[in-house]
């Protein structure tokens, strides 16, 4: 959570993204529950090192790519959404976005404030996704 008028310690948004988000961390990349969610399941897949996409080894970004493989697997078992959108970030960080969507998920609200209700916290996220993938990661 970011509070207006607060400094943080870290000014990179994917490294402030604590522990508390952690779905599943490997040498190369970590996923993590994004604490600003478009929607109910939005995953990061970061990359653990400040590198552009064209930085990545091939078996780096193989790695991302497979993960976030598994994550629409999971993330369509515990939601069952209708699809899921997928973006790439390439600064700081190579990051993965996994999006479910839904028809319809995108609101009045969302449109004419700039808000988006989600029903569910990061953390109950984060919890479902452990469970199927079968505990700590």
């Amino acid at each position: 959570m970011h509070i207006p008028g607060i400094k943080y310690k870290h000014s990179c948004f994917l490294c402030s993204i604590g522990r508390e988000y952690l779905v599943k961390s490997t040498s190369t990349y970590s996923v993590k529950v994004n604490p600003k969610p478009f929607n109910n399941g939005h995953i990061i897949i970061i990359n653990n090192e400040h590198k552009p996409l064209m930085a990545l080894s091939p078996e780096e970004l193989y790695g991302m790519l497979k993960e976030a493989a598994v994550m629409m697997r999971a993330l369509r078992h515990i939601y069952n959404p209708q699809g899921f959108n997928v973006g790439i970030m390439n600064k700081p960080h190579t990051a993965i976005h996994v999006i479910p969507r839904w028809s319809g998920d995108v609101s009045f609200i969302t449109v004419t404030f700039g808000a988006k209700p989600i029903p569910e916290l990061p953390s109950r996220t984060r919890d479902a996704l452990i469970r199927e993938l079968g505990g700590n990661q």
